[in-house]
């Protein structure tokens, strides 16, 4: 059973009202922009959050059928107060006949997953023949205001502490940064037509939206269940006189992502 740091539940509003204006709609408009969707295709978005990918998709075309699913109850709610066809699912699973998709996007999604070619492979199945897979995934660029989070978090938590919670929770994250992993990972699956973008992101916020939104993470969740409420209290405190401490308000800092698309035979 999935522990309950694991879930999303309690970061869906920071994620919607805060992470996706800032971060995630840029990549998701790319993502919808390399899947060349038709107009009247019927489309897939896994691990969908609070649908961003979803949103965009669904942006233009108004026969457009979009299906935003993931297996987080808060991330469905806030996916269905923007208008968004909602199903509660995860992968593998998927809870579709074979080939029932034009399109199917995972969003920031492999990361999360033990098996990356069952995922694939449950993905490509309710895909229609000449159907297309796009994936996001994070590359490897690090900025220092994340790897100053970590710093203050790992003098709290303990290093290996955090590290394993980020193995369990995000098994593939590190292996998902690597852009032939994604190609060789798109081939083994039988997908053709393969294409790799390579992006960069600038992000400009307020350190209290980068703070808030780092305290919903994956890794700060663990520490909410593990630490004491004082010694939680304690590093929110700490981290907060950090930034305001080494940092000029707003900060910027870019993230890269790698976007897969591939073409079912």
């Amino acid at each position: 059973m999935t522990q309950d740091w694991q879930s999303y539940d309690a970061a869906a509003d920071t994620h919607d009202r805060l992470a996706v204006p800032g971060i995630f709609t840029p990549p998701a408009r790319d993502l919808v922009a390399s899947l060349e969707l038709p107009l009247a295709a019927a489309v897939l978005d896994v691990g969908a959050g609070s649908g961003v990918a979803a949103r965009v998709a669904k942006e233009s075309p108004a026969e457009r059928t979009v299906v935003a699913l993931d297996p987080s109850f808060q991330m469905l709610r806030a996916a269905r107060s923007h208008g968004l066809l909602v199903v509660v699912g995860a992968l593998p699973g998927l809870p579709f006949r074979s080939g029932t998709f034009d399109g199917v996007m995972a969003n920031f999604v492999l990361s999360h997953l033990a098996s990356c070619q069952e995922a694939l492979g449950d993905m490509i199945r309710v895909l229609k023949p000449g159907g297309k897979l796009g994936l996001t995934s994070w590359g490897s660029l690090r900025n220092e205001f994340r790897e100053r989070w970590q710093e203050v978090a790992d003098s709290f938590a303990g290093k290996e502490a955090l590290r394993a919670a980020a193995a369990q929770g995000l098994p593939l994250e590190e292996w998902a940064e690597d852009p032939a992993h994604l190609r060789q990972a798109f081939e083994e699956a039988g997908l053709g037509n393969i294409t790799l973008r390579h992006m960069q992101y600038t992000n400009r916020m307020s350190i209290a939206d980068f703070l808030a939104i780092r305290g919903e993470a994956l890794q700060a969740r663990f520490m909410r269940k593990t630490l004491t409420a004082d010694r939680w209290e304690a590093f929110t405190r700490a981290v907060s006189a950090d930034f305001y401490g080494k940092f000029q308000d707003p900060i910027e800092h870019a993230r890269d992502v790698h976007i897969a698309v591939g073409t079912k035979a």
